[in-house]
């Protein structure tokens, strides 16, 4: 039941932080960072405070959704603490972007990017350290053609690509806590795209295994 409650608890925490601090922000906030580290788009104050928390609302409620509208939607009872925990970490991850956010339009000095790099990393980890428990869904997960047509092709990838999301998002946390922004930004491209195409490649090569023998 806790886990049920976060999402709303978080949206609350953050709309209840926001207004509490709104007639102390300036008249316009960062919302955005190139990726030297420069801010390069702003948004209004009273945008700035809903925009987010709306925006959280709005992907906690379609992931709700998700198991009434998806076609393979029984699967989901056998993964549901897995799908709570995601949407968990998400509504988190939001709020730190948010917190961030208003921080730096109170003046806080610290680098924005870097955080944010660093939390997309963790990000990345505990999903795919979760990875392995999704059952065959059209929504969640490493769909291909190959994962939808079989699923042991589907359990095989998962297993195989949770590790994978594991390593990278350690590898996305350490370059953004070590490296310089810039190029900390490419790690993250890079890695986004390595994993991409090794989850793609490896369901294939699964498939033809199976199919093959």
């Amino acid at each position: 039941m806790r886990s049920r409650l976060f999402a709303p608890f978080g949206i609350a925490a953050m709309l209840i932080v926001g207004f509490a601090v709104y007639l102390r922000l300036p008249e316009r906030l960062p919302s955005h960072w190139n990726i030297n580290g420069q801010v390069d788009g702003t948004m209004s104050r009273l945008a700035a405070v809903v925009f987010l928390p709306a925006l959280t609302t709005v992907i906690w409620l379609l992931l709700l959704a998700l198991p009434r509208i998806d076609p393979l939607r029984r699967s989901y009872a056998a993964f549901d603490s897995t799908l709570r925990l995601f949407i968990n970490v998400i509504v988190l991850f939001m709020a730190v972007l948010y917190f961030a956010m208003l921080a730096a339009g109170l003046g806080w000095q610290f680098e924005v990017p870097r955080l944010i790099m660093i939390c997309v990393g963790l990000l990345f980890a505990v999903l795919g350290n979760e990875m392995g428990r999704l059952k065959p869904n059209w929504f969640v997960g490493i769909r291909t053609p190959w994962t939808l047509a079989d699923p042991e092709v589907w359990r095989r990838t998962h297993r195989v690509g949770g590790r994978v999301f594991f390593v990278a998002g350690l590898a996305i946390a350490a370059a953004g806590l070590l490296l310089p922004i810039n190029l900390s930004g490419y790690v993250v491209l890079a890695v986004a795209l390595g994993i991409a195409l090794f989850s793609f490649g490896y369901s294939y090569l699964v498939w033809r295994q199976r199919t093959a023998s």
